[in-house]
């Protein structure tokens, strides 16, 4: 079963392709947690909706795991097979004094699961998208209000600078 991913066309927001950025922070050091990590950016990164960032600049959506082997230190013949995640959802924006929390979960993960758990999480991602529309939207025309700052140009009769 794919999920797929729905938010009003007004709801996107960051890029000039209309993409929602996504920046994925993973703190993983399971193989089976580290394995869905980087499966989960790759969903995002094949999204038609997202484009994966590496960084909080401008304004998007944050994912954050935290991931611990299910099994190691309770029956290590398990251990590497799955893993406890935690997933925080986060909005941030350059306006915003840091990032602002929306919504987390914890779930288990078992390694032959990774692409349709990361596909599930893309789909809760597009419900918090849907959901703060107003804010990307507010975010999209504050952007094309101020544009990028141009160069100094000489004015007409203006001395040139020596």
């Amino acid at each position: 079963m794919a999920a797929t991913l729905r938010f009003p066309i007004g709801a996107t927001a960051a890029n000039a392709e209309g993409k929602v950025s996504v920046n994925v922070d993973c703190h993983c050091p399971d193989p089976v947690g580290q394995k869905f990590c980087a499966g989960f950016k790759s969903t995002v990164d094949s999204s038609p909706g997202y484009q994966l960032t590496d960084n909080t600049r401008g304004y998007g959506m944050g994912v954050h795991f935290s991931c611990v082997d299910l099994w190691q230190g309770i029956n290590d013949q398990l251990a590497g097979h799955m893993s406890l995640v935690s997933v925080a959802f986060t909005i941030y924006s350059d306006a915003l004094p840091g990032e602002v929390y929306e919504d987390s979960s914890v779930f288990r993960v078992g390694v032959e699961a990774i692409p349709e758990m990361s596909r599930k999480i893309l789909a809760a991602l597009g419900q918090l998208v849907a959901v703060n529309s107003g804010f990307f939207d507010r975010m999209r025309a504050a952007a094309k209000a101020s544009p990028p700052a141009a160069a100094p140009s000489a004015q007409p009769g203006a001395a040139a600078p020596h």
